[in-house]
């Protein structure tokens, strides 16, 4: 992408919930009561030449049941629009102020059937010339959610909790190496030393806490396989991340997304 622009995932509703995915990877969720309007960074995600922009409607209760529970609702008004668009660096993160490249709406409104079964998906092809080169997730083998797999993510997730805790930012960087390299590629103006800084900033800010991270319970976990089967969205069962940070400041949850993928035979953080 150039370097001037800046390419945008968008997820507006009204009175629902929805997500968002992009090639298959979930990017944004929103639901009831928070903000009708969101943004997020989408240049991780796109390829070049054929994208996927999806919004599932009303998903399910959980994550690894977002498109298999189904229900019957009562009419609501309800709307959901996902959109990608490419913005000038500097402007307001509006539509009106982008080039859309394309958008995939929903709407339930006055004069439609009563009763409708949810979740509803509705999605558009979005064709990008150039991109950032492909993602080594893509030509990762699907991944099978099982006891094994799960293991495995227990593995790994105990050696961020113990790069983070020790302030090791040596051994963190290693365990983030790809998902780095791909955030350098995808953002050419931004560089190792400037990443490593800001890690170290991270890290110091943290350890200020009592306990940097938060307790993790297996039974709030549903981690759910996305883009293809292709990697594994660690997340609970209530839409929140696996992985949480402790705040310094008030003692809250931080959200810390992870997603994994099998590349040369062993799970990495990619996303």
């Amino acid at each position: 992408m150039a370097s001037s622009t800046i390419l945008l995932a968008q997820l507006e509703v009204e009175d629902c919930t929805a997500e968002l995915f992009l090639n298959g990877a979930p990017v944004i969720r929103i639901a009831p009561p928070k903000m009708h309007i969101q943004n997020a960074s989408a240049e991780l995600y796109v390829v070049p030449g054929t994208n996927r922009l999806d919004v599932l409607v009303e998903p399910g209760s959980r994550p690894s049941t977002a498109r298999s529970e189904v229900r019957e609702l009562a009419f609501r008004p309800m709307r959901a629009t996902g959109r990608l668009i490419r913005f000038e660096e500097g402007v307001p993160g509006l539509v009106e102020h982008g080039e859309l490249l394309g958008e995939a709406s929903f709407a339930w409104e006055e004069g439609r059937p009563e009763r409708r079964v949810f979740p509803a998906e509705v999605g558009t092809q979005i064709e990008i010339p150039t991109a950032n080169g492909r993602w080594s997730f893509q030509d990762a083998p699907p991944l099978v959610l099982d006891d094994a797999l799960r293991a495995e993510v227990r593995a790994l997730l105990a050696e961020v909790e113990q790069a983070i805790r020790r302030g090791d930012t040596d051994r963190f960087w290693s365990l983030t190496e790809l998902q780095t390299r791909d955030v350098r590629r995808a953002y050419p103006a931004v560089t190792e030393p400037y990443l490593r800084g800001d890690l170290a900033t991270l890290f110091a800010h943290y350890r200020k806490a009592p306990d940097p991270v938060m307790p993790r319970d297996p039974a709030d976990h549903d981690f759910r396989l996305v883009a293809g089967d292709r990697m594994l969205q660690l997340v609970d069962r209530d839409y929140s991340t696996s992985f949480k940070l402790r705040d310094p400041g008030d003692g809250s949850a931080v959200s810390y997304r992870i997603m994994l993928a099998r590349i040369d035979g062993k799970l990495r953080i990619v996303r």
